[in-house]
This record gives C-alpha cells, structure tokens and sequence, in this order.
C-alpha cells in the first residue's frame, strides 16, 4: 500500500545545488510565561537534507522573554528546543519555516505548542495545514479503521486489498487539493515545497515544472528552488505524460527489437534481472497482468539488466513470462537503463498506444488497478 502525504514534512530528500539570493535579517522576539523555562536552544537546519545537525545557539531566557537575531538567504526549517539536540528521544521542539523579517514567539505553556507570528513562510504553512485539513482527515479515518481490522486480527494481504481503493483516490483528492493551493499561491514558500510532493504523488514531473514556472520571481531564485528545479528537470523525459524514449536491443534469438515497434497497444515497459529478488518477486504480478488484458490490447516488454544470458533465458522460463525480451547484457551499463535513468529495480512504465507514458512504478495491486481503469470490461474480482 502506496503511503499518502498528509502531513508537509520539512525535508526534501534532493540533491543540493549552489543558489545565490539576497541575504536578509530576521529578529525573533519571545516571551515565556513557564518561568521553569532558562534556557532554550535554537537550531536552523536544512530542507536539503534530512540528517543535518544544523547552527545549534544556546539562548538564555530572561524575565520570560528572549531574542534572536541573524541573516538567512531564504526560508529554512527552525527549531526551539529545551535541549540541544531536538531530535532527542521525548523532546517536543517547536518547528517551524524561519523567514526574513519580525517574529514573535508566544510561549504560554508546551513548547511544541508555541505561536509563532510574523514568518510569512510559517503563516503561508498554517494557511495550508488549515485548508489540508479535511484531506488528513479522511485518510487518518481510513487509517484508523485499517489499524482497527489489524488490531481484530484481519490478515495484511486482506487489509491491503480492502483499502487500497480508499487510499488511491484519498491520495489523488490531495494531490488536486495541493495543486489548486500552488496555482493559488505562488509567492508562498510552501507552495514551492509542495511542488515534489505532487510530482511524486503524480510521477507528472512535466505537470510539476508547469507548477514551478507558475511561482513568484523570487520563489524561484534561491538555492532551494534551483535543486527543485533541477530534481524536476532529471525526471521529465520519463514522466507521466512524456513520450517514451525508443530504443532497440536484442531479443532472446540476437535480433535487434525496437520499443516502438509495439505502438498500437498498452506496453508496460519492465526493468527487471534474473538476479533481482524483489524483481522475481513482482514477476507473479506482472503475468496475471499479462494473461489477464493480452487480449485486451496490453503486453509487456522486458528489459533485462542481467549479464549472463543463460541466467536471464532460465529466469523467463522459470518466471513463465510470456512476452518479448530484450538486454544488452551490460548489467548496470544497460544503454536502456541509461536512457531511462534507472538506478535501481525494479522499474516499469506504462505507455499508451501511442507510446505516451501514462503510469510509472505501479507495482502489485496497483498495476492491476490501473489496467482495470483501461480495461473497465476485464475488471478482476
């Protein structure tokens, strides 16, 4: 079962790239009426990395108030914590999106539960939680209830098959939700963050730089949207929405097989290797997938990163894969595999007659979902 965002998480897990923007002060001034409450650490980290211990500062609290001064190029995560790791095991840190300018901070009883004002980023952020709402609240309902059966002693397997529905279109209503808040609110540092989150959800990465282009100037001049930008850039030319790149290998018997040579039918284009467990694994999937639409105007091709042809030839035999194959037996030099930026498998993709993409990833139930939305009248019980 896909996970579904419902929450905005701070990190972004891209590559980082050098950006220049205009540095700019920012003042936090606080008040705390826990007179429990001397000391307070306040560490600025990263939306680039995840695992980055941050600019720790150890800031005193006197007569229940404190303040903060420093110079930032662009919005970053910021935390108020009580000890100076705010990762710590039971520590309630107050997060939040560190801007230019005025902030206060209101501390009136837990921390994690302080008032942060004056951040447009943060403001921007609550406006978002707030109108998000809804959303993370249907699919916490659906969440319950799976824990719930779970708890009753339901199997996995029929819990994921029971939910998966729910959870698919719980997962697209947020992606049209958080679409509308970018289109809405393009000079909003969120709607910036946002934008990986539906390329993900989506795996629309044309749609996603679209998003990007529509953001304010300055949103789109520091370093946070440049690594953006790129990340987005990497993944268009195998997007949902992208022609599929052709290219030609040979098969089994040595002749040389072109993808576009299956134009006229659904093609899901499979990385796999005989060597690949989790690729054997999915590999029962893909031949229901296979006996279930090849009437239907569905087939598969096979991409094989092997590097021994009897291995690769005995896993087709073995697997009962009943479709065209094709590798170069370069293993990780794969010039397909290259072509399509595969670092790992297995990967597929599935292309329309005309040889768009249409779905990347779809694996299990959720290829088998996608083939009945196509296939409405082969609908599998």
């Amino acid at each position: 079962m896909r996970y579904i965002p419902i929450i905005f998480l701070f990190f972004l897990l891209i590559s980082p790239v050098l950006g220049l923007a205009q540095q700019g002060t920012y003042t936090i001034s606080g008040t705390v009426s826990k007179p429990e409450i001397k000391t307070l650490y306040f560490t600025q980290t990263s939306f680039f990395d995840a695992n980055a211990k941050g600019n720790v500062q150890k800031i005193e609290v006197v007569n229940g108030k404190f303040s903060i001064n420093g110079m930032i190029d662009e919005p970053v995560p910021a935390f108020l914590s009580l000890s100076e790791d705010y990762k710590k095991i039971g520590s309630r840190p107050k997060e939040f999106i560190l801007d230019k300018g005025t902030i206060s901070v209101e501390i009136t009883s837990d921390l994690a539960d302080a008032l942060v004002k004056g951040s447009k980023a943060q403001d921007d952020l609550f406006q978002y939680n707030v109108e998000n709402a809804p959303y993370s609240a249907k699919v916490n309902a659906i969440n319950e209830e799976a824990q719930r059966l779970s708890i009753g002693g339901i199997a996995a397997d029929s819990i994921g098959r029971l939910f998966r529905i729910p959870f698919r279109d719980a997962g697209r209503e947020l992606a049209n939700f958080q679409k509308k808040f970018v289109q809405k609110n393009s000079s909003a540092f969120v709607s910036l963050l946002l934008i990986p989150n539906i390329a993900g959800a989506t795996n629309n990465y044309i749609e996603a730089d679209n998003l990007f282009s529509g953001l304010s100037g300055e949103i789109q001049s520091g370093a946070t949207a440049k690594a953006i930008r790129e990340y987005i850039n990497s993944q268009k030319k195998t997007s949902v929405g992208a022609m599929a790149p052709d290219f030609a290998l040979a098969d089994t018997s040595g002749k040389k097989l072109a993808l576009s040579k299956l134009k006229g039918k659904y093609v899901l284009l499979d990385f796999w290797a005989a060597w690949c467990a989790p690729c054997r694994q999915e590999n029962p999937n893909v031949v229901q997938a296979f006996k279930t639409y090849k009437n239907n105007g569905f087939t598969v091709f096979g991409v094989s990163l092997d590097k021994e042809k009897k291995s690769w030839l005995k896993a087709i035999q073995d697997d009962k894969l009943q479709w065209q194959h094709v590798s170069d037996l370069k293993f990780w030099g794969s010039e397909a595999a290259a072509l399509y930026g595969i670092t790992s498998i297995p990967r597929n993709f599935l292309l329309d007659p005309n040889g768009m993409i249409i779905g990347r990833d779809l694996r299990g139930e959720e290829l088998l979902d996608k083939l009945e939305e196509l296939f409405p009248s082969k609908k599998i019980n």
